[in-house]
């Protein structure tokens, strides 16, 4: 099976805030971005494998957290 492809990344250092239902806000930033995902650094600890909402300015994005190491998650855009 190939080796799936990433999109290009950008990078940034933006803040925004990751959201679940029924969890407190957590403040990040972003650290790069591309049209499918994300890398945050986040202050501790987020679940992977959960759906969040995702913050940046006066927007809102659905994600999914898919990976976390070390103050830092990724994840996917689902809207």
């Amino acid at each position: 099976m190939p080796a799936q492809a990433h999109k290009p990344r950008i990078a940034v250092s933006q803040a925004a805030i990751l959201r679940s239902d029924g969890g407190p806000d957590v403040p990040c930033t972003i650290v790069d971005v591309s049209a499918d995902g994300f890398r945050l650094k986040v202050p501790g600890a987020v679940r992977v494998g959960c759906d969040y909402t995702l913050q940046i300015s006066d927007r809102e994005h659905s994600v999914a957290i898919r990976w976390a190491s070390l103050g830092e998650v990724g994840g996917q855009f689902l809207d």
